[in-house]
């Protein structure tokens, strides 16, 4: 897609930002990674756990029924934790921002976006968990991409950038990616077949239409 595009939240980390609000002052494991294709399409997972005294998960996800085909949540429970652990994939970039809308409202205190611009792609924001400072808690996120990592304030690691957010600080995410939508290339791909196509229809034309009028002229000449 070219130009700027409207940037849209990225679901995987709404999810889980929206469960840190919930559980302020809990002990949270969060792991959540998060995949673009070279098409655009978004594929991740984020289990998210934690310790309740009853054994309850204080929290639901649930993601919109149109999406119910590439999303699922399932329980989680090992020894005395208990969470949930949610994948999906193949969403395209306003399929991630729907799946964003109904799985978390809107909070000032989390801010995530995805986008493209061009051979761009941009994934910033910013998670303010000082509400969870003298807590066991640990947030881990990882997310990739194909070409290459052109700028990013988190760990590189063969094509994968991740970030350990730490309870008590506000942390900002950015990676920017290079690679071409693989959509608009096939399309420029076909662009340029059909115009060679044409130029070469057009010159037969051409080279027709010189030969009749050669021949036109050999015989007015005889």
């Amino acid at each position: 897609m070219e130009g700027q595009t409207p940037r849209r939240r990225a679901a995987l980390l709404m999810v889980l930002f929206s469960v840190l609000g919930t559980l302020l002052s809990g002990c949270l494991h969060v792991n959540a990674s998060l995949n673009i294709s070279g098409e655009d399409l978004v594929s991740g997972e984020v289990l998210v756990s934690t310790q309740t005294a009853d054994g309850q998960v204080p929290f639901r996800l649930r993601p919109p029924e149109q999406l119910a085909d590439r999303v699922r949540v399932t329980p989680y429970q090992n020894a005395d934790r208990v969470g949930s652990h949610l994948s999906f994939h193949d969403l395209t970039f306003p399929e991630v921002g729907q799946l964003a809308e109904a799985m978390s409202p809107s909070d000032s205190r989390y801010q995530v976006h995805l986008s493209r611009s061009g051979s761009l792609v941009t994934f910033d924001g910013d998670a303010d968990l000082t509400p969870l400072a003298n807590t066991d808690s640990g947030v881990e996120i990882k997310i990739s991409a194909p070409g290459e990592i052109t700028n990013t304030n988190g760990q590189e690691s063969a094509g994968t950038v991740s970030w350990v957010l730490q309870p008590g600080e506000v942390t900002e995410l950015s990676a920017t990616y290079q690679f071409a939508d693989a959509a608009a290339s096939d399309w420029i791909g076909w662009a340029l077949l059909l115009g060679g196509l044409v130029l070469a229809s057009a010159l037969l034309v051409a080279l027709l239409a010189l030969r009749a009028h050669l021949r036109s002229r050999a015989d007015e000449l005889v």
